[in-house]
């Protein structure tokens, strides 16, 4: 069973191919460049190190999903890979995240992973949450959203239209943990849950929430979402309620002067939304010192060059006699044509 491409918001399948093209310009000019391939190779196997590094610290000290350990969760998991056509379920591990309502997918080479924030799974007032929320984050995997996200990640750079990727694939994701859940209902109040907490969550009148996406067409929640990676909660509810009625998308209409500072204002904000420009500043700071070592680089193979010369001459034969010669010769061309110059001068 393939996974539904239906279920992929449609602007996500056109924001994928502008940053497969731009990618793919921005990692063919990194590699005409010995320097920038060396630069680019050594960021490689630093996050990949890191990855690796965070990935064994929670196979050490988190627990490990399955038919034995919280078999309610491992099920969980099986049935939305099945849902969802991915072939095999992923390793589930959950972790205490102190306080923290969160999970998210990753993968290793080609090894998959859940990781489920303990909090999360105690917040959880119904089973359906759960649903979805393991059917979001096994949806980012279903819908290839990790296999594409190193080289991807140029684009993910690019203001406005990197934050707005990303911000796609999330609705791809809740799409399809309402598939995997079954339930509309219990589906926004997972989102809830991520919002204010399961006691909350469960009191909490859902049509007051949705209300609130009205509210982040104004400047200041616009200029801050449109740098984010994630959609505000509230407007995360419309969506699915909007795919679970059938009914077109009536976006917010956003400040227009939101756009324009909506890169400063997030990387202010901090979080996910300053990443971008961490990365910008880094490759600056990465540029400053390969560009300078690759001028010197051509530098000394230039006198390199020059030297061999040289050395080709003495080779040959030339004796330091005939090279004495061949420098006085040079010396009273020069002084000819210093000497023309100036009786050009005189005769204006």
């Amino acid at each position: 069973m393939a996974f539904d491409s239906s279920l992929q918001l449609p602007r996500e399948r056109t924001l994928f191919k502008l940053g497969a093209v731009f990618s793919g310009l921005a990692w063919t000019a990194l590699v005409v460049s010995i320097v920038g391939l060396l630069y680019g190779a050594l960021i490689g196997l630093f996050v990949l190190a890191a990855r690796a590094l965070f990935l064994a610290h929670v196979r050490g000290n988190g627990v490990r999903v399955s038919e034995r350990q919280l078999p309610e969760v491992h099920a969980s998991v099986k049935a939305a890979a099945e849902r969802l056509g991915l072939d095999g379920a992923p390793e589930v591990y959950v972790v205490q995240g102190g306080g923290a309502l969160n999970a998210f997918a990753t993968r290793l080479f080609s090894r998959r992973f859940v990781i489920l924030l303990s909090d999360l799974l105690d917040q959880c007032q119904d089973p359906r949450q759960l649903d979805f929320l393991v059917g979001h984050e096994v949806g980012h995997l279903a819908a290839g959203h990790l296999r594409w996200s190193t080289f991807l990640l140029p684009f993910h750079l690019v203001p406005w239209l990197g934050a707005a990727y990303s911000r796609a694939r999330e609705y791809t994701a809740d799409r399809c943990g309402l598939r995997v859940a079954g339930d509309l209902e219990q589906a926004a109040r997972a989102l809830l849950v991520l919002a204010a907490g399961g006691r909350v969550a469960s009191r909490a009148d859902l049509g007051a929430f949705t209300a609130q996406h009205s509210e982040t067409g104004g400047f200041w929640m616009a200029a801050l979402e449109l740098s984010a990676t994630h959609p505000y909660l509230c407007k995360r509810v419309v969506a699915l309620q909007q795919v679970s009625q059938a009914q077109a998308s009536a976006g917010v209409r956003r400040h227009p002067l939101a756009w324009l500072v909506s890169p400063v204002v997030g990387g202010l904000a901090g979080g996910p939304a300053a990443a971008p420009l961490f990365a910008v500043a880094m490759i600056g700071i990465l540029a400053a010192i390969a560009i300078p070592n690759f001028l010197r680089y051509q530098e000394r193979a230039r006198h390199g060059g020059q030297a061999a010369a040289v050395g080709e001459a003495s080779a040959a034969g030339i004796t330091a006699e005939e090279r004495a010669s061949l420098e006085w010769v040079k010396q009273v061309r020069l002084q000819i044509e210093q000497r023309e110059r100036q009786n050009a001068k005189r005769a204006r």
